[in-house]
């Protein structure tokens, strides 16, 4: 399971770096620029623009700020998984559940692994 945990942070740091890249790109390539769209929405807007449809639609919602805010959420995720094995000993779904709110360690997984590539 730790290897899971070390998984979480590591598509958390995937995550912040593409967040910090996207965001410098954003501000140096006149390509995002657009006068018709605040700065605020220049991503959300470029992605639209290039990808087009629902694809483009969800693409640009997934903005260098929401991405900061999921790798956060990851983070806090493996921390907490931490403190369970540290109180339990081990870390299973039943720890899990009877160490706090619920928890959704599979999907958490799932997602991790999206980031990753699906290479483990």
């Amino acid at each position: 399971m730790n290897d899971m945990i070390d998984d979480l942070r590591t598509a958390a740091q995937i995550l912040l770096d593409l967040a910090d890249e996207t965001d410098d790109e954003i501000k140096t390539n006149p390509c995002w620029h657009s006068r018709i769209a605040p700065e605020s929405l220049w991503f959300a807007h470029g992605i639209d623009d290039a990808v087009g449809g629902p694809g483009g639609l969800l693409a640009g919602l997934l903005s260098p700020e929401a991405a900061r805010g999921l790798a956060k959420w990851m983070r806090d995720q493996a921390d907490f998984a931490d403190g369970v094995i540290e109180a339990h000993g081990y870390l299973t779904e039943p720890a899990l559940r009877a160490s706090g709110p619920a928890y959704t360690f599979a999907t958490q997984i799932t997602l991790t692994r999206k980031i990753l590539g699906g290479t483990r």
